[in-house]
């Protein structure tokens, strides 16, 4: 395979703006564009019957998040207790300085820490979590100090 862009992760969500805000203001992604996906189109693709709002995301580091909003809400499906315990995408992992700001800011706006809170201690020179999002997405925040 010859790979010609970034790998780009499709979320679908329930509240667009929302999650739109939480992405921007929590994890510094900038909106890039958005689309409506016409049902012809997104039925073929075995994605929604009726068409959804598909929203690019640009990561701080250049990967892509699209936010995907049907006219009808998805189920949400929480995550196990252990990630490793179903098969399929368990999460993104986002390396970044200020963890303790992020991880507060995400907090903030609905995020629930799933790890133990001793892993992010500042005396660690790896500092590492994981939470959910406000509808459930596990993300995961890395921060190495620098050697």
């Amino acid at each position: 395979m010859n790979q010609t862009q970034p790998i780009e992760t499709g979320i679908a969500v329930v509240d667009l703006d929302r999650m739109l805000g939480f992405y921007t203001r929590v994890l510094g992604c900038k909106e890039e564009r958005r689309a409506d996906i016409p049902a012809e189109l997104s039925g073929g693709l075995a994605m929604s019957t009726d068409g959804y709002v598909n929203v690019w995301l640009l990561t701080p580091y250049g990967e892509r998040i699209k936010l995907m909003s049907p006219p009808t809400p998805p189920e949400r499906v929480d995550p196990p207790e252990y990630l490793t315990r179903r098969t399929g995408i368990a999460y993104m992992t986002f390396y970044c300085t200020g963890l303790h700001e992020i991880l507060a800011a995400a907090e903030a706006e609905g995020a629930v820490l799933r790890s133990d809170r001793a892993l992010i201690d500042p005396d660690r020179p790896l500092r590492l979590c994981f939470f959910t999002d406000p509808e459930g997405n596990v993300i995961e925040l890395v921060e190495v100090d620098a050697a």
